[in-house]
């Protein structure tokens, strides 16, 4: 009779270590995925970051390649404007000088 419940205790024991153990595994299995989906989603954060940081850089290389473009025409148009400005006092001047 001793022996049966002692069995009995040891079964109820082994019983009670093996729920132990699954609720274990079950707990880190569910914290493993937790830290995967977690770093997954960082992963994806930090990729979205870098492309957004990559079409910022772009959209300011465009715009200072607009700016430059600008510039130049600036340049290019007052450059033209002296150049018509010197040409035409001369043909005044020609004109000036005609009559002396």
């Amino acid at each position: 009779m001793v022996i049966i419940i002692i069995m009995v205790i040891i079964v109820i024991i082994i019983i009670i270590m093996v729920i132990i153990l699954i609720i274990i595994t079950t707990i880190f299995f569910i914290i493993t995925i937790i830290i995967i989906i977690i770093t997954i989603v960082i992963i994806i954060i930090i990729i979205i970051i870098i492309i957004i940081m990559v079409i910022i850089v772009i959209i300011i290389i465009i715009i200072i390649i607009i700016i430059i473009i600008i510039i130049i025409i600036v340049i290019i148009i007052i450059i033209k404007v002296i150049i018509v400005i010197q040409m035409h006092p001369p043909s005044s001047s020609n004109q000036n000088g005609n009559p002396s």
